[in-house]
């Protein structure tokens, strides 16, 4: 009777129609939706060569979290600083970027991984002619900074020809910045180059300190043929988020965990959002239409909402952003140990345990529907 309710109510709220693509996240709480490829608000700080974008705010996710998206060209080091409350994460999608973290520093490329968490000494800089990241930032509403000190921005990329006066334009700004954001300016804290990657940066600390983890490196889990690797789990995050990517391919539908036709999960307390990296992905949420997104297109899938995805191009992969543990967590929950840097062959996969799966809803918080 309440999953009926349920779905009778989530067609009261409009979901029965294929989501909308949006340029700008709604501003407001409860409504999933997909953005486009390079949209979001988009916003330039001045003289930076690069845009930041926008694609969920704490407007959308209660502030729990906000996901922030970056593109840009070589540029200088942003200036170190530090946040009291405010935990970053940093995730290369293309291109290369230097991220320093207290005495650390390393140049990451596509897929690479890292964790700022708060009272970390840290900045970063965009290399190459065009580099992009994607980052989480905990709690939501911190991207307010952005909007303090950026200015709204129509074009296709980002400027390149800005030759307006810093000390005009853009340190009056950062100073009324630090006073008004959780932000702690460190001007005279010494530069230092990159570093080799460690060989032990290839797994996840299990406690909320910085980190470094190497794309592929770390731990990986294989349920139906859908691989999972963890990149920052709850005990990573003080219990507030959990980043991972998932790998799968459209041969392996019928033995994931959505095997089941028009069976999805419902995180009745975490919100999702997911950013296809590779191929694309087929979404459904609660009764609406389904959803195609390619590479570079985001969905936000707020909690309460139900949904399903399934791989619909040979390879797949996305990255899976939540305000808990929520699928990233459940999958390793559920999967076993996965050694290879690839997906596995077609003889090594088993159909999704779904017992397994059901026994999982009370710890983790979600409902099968």
């Amino acid at each position: 009777m309440e999953q009926i309710t349920a779905k009778v109510s989530s067609l009261l709220n409009g979901h029965t129609n294929k989501l909308q693509t949006l340029e700008l996240p709604p501003g407001a709480p409860g409504r999933p939706y997909v953005i486009s490829s390079q949209d979001g608000e988009v916003i330039y700080i001045p003289l930076s060569k690069s845009a930041t974008r926008l694609v969920v705010t704490g407007r959308e996710t209660d502030n729990a979290f906000a996901v922030v998206s970056s593109g840009g060209s070589q540029s200088d080091p942003i200036g170190f600083h530090y946040h009291k409350e405010t935990h970053d994460v940093f995730l290369c999608l293309k291109g290369s970027l230097n991220v320093w973290a207290n005495e650390k520093c390393r140049t990451m490329t596509a897929g690479d991984f890292a964790s700022v968490p708060p009272n970390t000494i840290h900045q970063y800089q965009i290399l190459g002619a065009h580099s992009e990241m994607v980052g989480l930032i905990v709690p939501g509403g911190w991207e307010e900074f952005f909007r303090f000190i950026g200015e709204p921005y129509s074009g296709p990329m980002w400027p390149m020809d800005d030759n307006r006066n810093i000390f005009e334009v853009l340190i009056p700004k950062l100073k009324a910045a630090a006073e008004k954001f959780d932000m702690v300016p460190l001007p005279q804290h010494k530069q230092f180059g990159p570093q080799e990657w460690q060989a032990d940066e290839n797994r996840l600390p299990g406690k909320m300190e910085p980190y470094f983890l190497k794309n592929a490196s770390g731990p990986a889990y294989e349920v139906g043929g859908t691989v999972v690797r963890p990149l920052l789990t709850t005990a990573e995050s003080d219990g507030k988020i959990s980043i991972g990517s998932i790998e799968s391919s459209s041969h392996y539908h019928l033995h994931s965990v959505f095997a089941k036709e028009k069976q999805c999960l419902r995180f009745d307390n975490v919100h999702h959002a997911f950013q296809v990296a590779d191929g694309s992905m087929e979404f459904h949420l609660d009764a609406s239409a389904p959803s195609k997104l390619a590479a570079g297109e985001l969905i936000y899938v707020p909690k309460g909402t139900a949904f399903r995805f399934q791989a619909t191009s040979r390879v797949s992969k996305m990255y899976a952003f939540a305000s808990g543990g929520g699928l990233t967590e459940v999958l390793c929950k559920l999967g076993k140990e996965h050694s290879s840097t690839i997906l596995p062959e077609k003889e090594k996969v088993g159909k999704c345990d779904v017992v397994a799966l059901e026994r999982l809803q009370p710890e983790f918080g979600f409902t099968i529907w």
